[in-house]
């Protein structure tokens, strides 16, 4: 294997175009403190997955894929070359996942208000109870209303 950068396009610093990033974001259970896996597909044709969106003491941060060594230590599988690739990367998958948390937390929301709703049972109850009592304020037919005329 050859160290050579055979068609490799060099880079300016400051002057790279920002590639076209699609996130792909899953929310887990959080588990320690792992709270999603991100998928990154770069510019249309290389997907990055298995990206883990972790809290730290410091906020959320991005972890690479990883793999481990025989010593047991782990090294990312790839990596920004960049730190303006990095940073672009990093915001593109955290704007992600703050999408992704707040879409779960309103279909809860809209959950919990649907659940919160009456049943058409108990509408029909509600209903029929409202029309007995209209019922029965209401005078009786008019022969029995005559009757207690004629009684009188």
């Amino acid at each position: 294997m050859s160290d050579t950068n055979a068609g490799a396009v060099p880079e300016t610093a400051g002057t790279a175009e920002p590639l076209k990033l699609d996130v792909t974001v899953r929310p887990i259970t959080p588990k320690n403190n792992l709270l999603a896996f991100a998928s990154v597909k770069i510019a249309d044709c290389f997907v990055v997955d298995n990206i883990k969106i972790v809290a730290g003491d410091k906020g959320l941060f991005v972890n690479m894929p990883s793999a481990q060594d025989g010593k047991g230590k782990f090294h990312d599988v790839c990596f920004p070359v960049t730190a303006d690739f990095r940073q672009q990367l990093q915001n593109a998958v955290l704007d992600g996942y703050t999408a992704a948390v707040e879409k779960v937390q309103n279909i809860g929301a809209a959950q919990r208000e649907f659940t919160e709703k009456p049943s058409i049972k108990d509408k029909l109850r509600e209903g029929a109870k409202a029309s007995a009592e209209r019922a029965a304020a209401m005078p009786k037919t008019p022969e029995a209303a005559k009757g207690k005329e004629n009684a009188l």
